[in-house]
C-alpha cells in the first residue's frame, strides 16, 4: 500500500536530523524550531569519564569549527547528551579553567610578595631561627669570667677590675647570642663593652698624667 502524501518526506528529514540539528551541506545547523533536539527536558550535569573524553577529544578535533557545529558535532558522538548539555559542560569547564588560573596567579603574587618582605626585613631570619629549639653544631667558645690573661679581675681591683669583669659578661652573653641567631641583642652589649673600654682607657690616662705630674714635682 502506498505511504500517505507527505509521510515519506517526513521520513527522510527525520533521518537526516541529529541532537537537534540537520545536516546541510553535510554540516550540522541547529534546529530552530526544537522539533528535532533530542527529547530532554532538562539539563544533565552528570558527565561520566568516558563522556568527558569524548567531549576532549571533540573539542580538539573540530577545534577550527564554529561553537555551535562544535558542540552539534560532539553532541552526536553523546547518546544522553544535547547540544545545549555539551555547550553548558564547554562553559563550565571554561569557569573553572579561569578560576584555577587565577588562583594560581594569586598564589605566585603571594609568595613574590612573602619573599620580597622577607628580603627587605633582615631580622625575619634571624627571629625563624631563634624559634628552634636546636642550637647550631658548635657554638662560640665562651670566655672565663673571672680572668683575662691568667690574671683575676678581682686581683686588678678598682673600677678597671669592675669593667673588666662586665665585658667579660657582656662577652658571654654576646656569644651566648651568636649561637641562638638572636643578632638583634647584641647591639646594645657591644654598645655596653664600648664604654667600659673608654672608661678604662680615660682612667689609665688620667693616672698617668697623675704619675707624671708627680714625677715632675719631685724633681723640682
Amino acid at each position: 500500500m502506498a505511504n500517505p502524501p507527505g509521510n515519506h518526506q517526513q521520513e527522510a528529514n527525520q533521518a537526516s536530523s541529529f541532537n537537534g540539528a540537520h545536516l546541510n551541506n553535510g554540516n550540522p545547523v541547529p534546529e530552530t524550531s526544537g522539533s528535532g533536539m533530542k527529547h530532554n527536558p532538562g539539563i544533565s550535569l552528570d558527565w561520566t569519564l568516558e563522556e568527558q573524553a569524548i567531549l576532549d577529544d571533540g573539542l580538539k578535533k573540530y577545534a577550527s569549527e564554529p561553537s555551535i557545529i562544535r558542540y552539534a558535532k560532539i553532541a552526536l558522538q553523546l547518546q544522553n547528551k544535547t547540544v545545549r548539555d555539551v555547550a553548558l559542560r564547554c562553559r563550565w569547564m571554561t569557569k573553572k579553567e579561569n578560576s584555577k588560573r587565577r588562583k594560581e596567579e594569586h598564589n605566585i603574587a603571594r609568595k613574590s610578595k612573602d619573599k620580597k618582605e622577607r628580603v627587605a626585613d633582615p631580622t625575619a631570619k634571624p627571629t625563624q631561627f631563634a624559634a628552634r629549639p636546636s642550637l647550631p653544631p658548635y657554638a662560640p667558645p665562651m670566655i672565663p669570667m673571672d680572668y683575662d690573661d691568667g690574671i683575676p679581675y678581682r686581683a686588678i681591683g678598682g673600677v678597671t677590675g669592675e669593667l673588666l669583669e662586665q665585658n667579660a659578661h657582656a662577652f658571654n652573653q654576646i656569644s651566648a647570642n651568636l649561637a641562638a641567631f638572636q643578632i638583634q641583642e647584641n647591639i646594645g652589649l657591644l654598645c655596653q663593652t664600648r664604654d667600659n673600654i673608654l672608661k678604662i682607657m680615660n682612667e689609665y690616662n688620667e693616672a698617668d698624667a697623675s704619675t707624671s705630674s708627680e714625677t715632675e714635682r719631685r724633681a723640682s
